[in-house]
């Protein structure tokens, strides 16, 4: 679809059309769409080609809606033509294509959040010169947690960083032991500080964390390995995740263990260097049955709150549980209660 101008011969007058090409027959034949106007001068014939513009947008967003609608792309051309220095800029939207795109915020945002957390300072002076990969990998898997190629692939077509893969696997090497340590305990004092005050209930819990892929030795080692999978991935080895968090949900610490490793015996290690990185904490430690076995018991040395299964409680337990006679309101409490007869643990 085009504005055409027909001339009359000896005649001033001009007509304005808006037309678009036909097949019939085999043949392309021109087709009046619209008539728009006839002007007899210069100055109404900008002003009819002007209108035949804009109702070719309308037109065409009605047969196919575009990015913008046609009444704010007349204005723009209207706002532009205004200035005498300047002459109205026609776009054809269904032409446009994308070239490069960049996303702003993440970096800047979060890469605030990062510096005033103190991550960027982790790295030992002599491995510094990865601090940068570290960085853009860490804005790339907020942004999108994805594998190492394709965060590459995001940062460069996406926050226009240009980093290769290898950089990032350099990186990577970089991040022993040390590092995670001095990680675990930066998290612990920019937790602390956050609330304000000391830890008084934390929440327990294990869970796993499968691999796609798998070597062709079977994908076993010290670490990854076959075991029962909570993701629902049985064919993938896996680590297990034990994490501790706050009543608001807000992250303490975590240790990772290998994939088989019964999940019961995770707790007191991670209970341990929980109350490492937190000295002085008294916290009444919440978690299901499962961690909590008469070994563990035994060695716990905070208070805890444990679900069980009434039905599997030792019959004097259970009559004390049950007799409502024992349990008062607790001040301040919903409709909260303790049993009055039971001991602290």
């Amino acid at each position: 679809m085009f504005v055409r101008v027909k001339t009359t011969p000896n005649s001033p007058r001009k007509a304005v059309q808006l037309v678009e090409g036909v097949r019939a027959g085999g043949k392309v034949r021109q087709r009046i769409v619209r008539h728009v106007g006839v002007a007899t001068d210069e100055a109404e014939l900008v002003r009819l080609k002007e209108l035949g513009e804009y109702l070719k947008a309308r037109i065409g967003h009605e047969r196919q809606p575009g990015l913008f609608p046609p009444e704010q792309v007349i204005e723009a051309g209207r706002g532009q033509a205004a200035r005498p220095d300047s002459r109205p800029l026609r776009v054809d939207l269904k032409a446009l294509r994308e070239e490069r795109r960049i996303v702003t915020g993440i970096h800047e945002a979060y890469g605030c959040v990062y510096r005033e957390l103190g991550l960027d300072r982790l790295l030992s002076s002599r491995h510094r010169a990865s601090s940068p990969a570290l960085f853009h990998t860490v804005m790339a898997r907020i942004a999108n947690p994805q594998s190492k190629r394709d965060t590459v692939r995001r940062l460069g077509r996406d926050f226009g960083v240009s980093l290769a893969l290898e950089k990032v696997y350099r990186m990577m090497d970089r991040l022993d032991g040390k590092f995670v340590d001095r990680l675990k305990d930066r998290v612990a004092s920019n937790t602390e500080a956050l609330l304000g005050e000391p830890l008084d209930v934390l929440f327990f819990d294990c869970t796993t964390l499968y691999f796609e892929s798998v070597a062709e030795d079977g994908g076993e080692d010290a670490l990854r390995a076959f075991a029962y999978s909570k993701d629902g991935k049985p064919g993938r080895v896996q680590v297990v995740l034990a994490l501790m968090v706050t009543r608001s949900g807000l992250p303490v610490g975590y240790e990772v263990f290998p994939g088989a490793a019964y999940e019961g015996h995770t707790f007191l290690p991670t209970i341990e260097a929980m109350r490492r990185r937190h000295a002085g904490t008294e916290a009444v430690v919440v978690a299901d049955a499962a961690m909590f076995g008469q070994d563990n018991l035994a060695e716990l040395e905070h208070r805890y709150i444990v679900g069980a299964r009434l039905r599997n409680l030792p019959g004097a337990l259970k009559e004390r549980i049950l007799n409502v006679g024992r349990y008062r309101a607790v001040p301040g409490g919903d409709a909260g209660a303790r049993c009055a007869g039971c001991s602290g643990n």
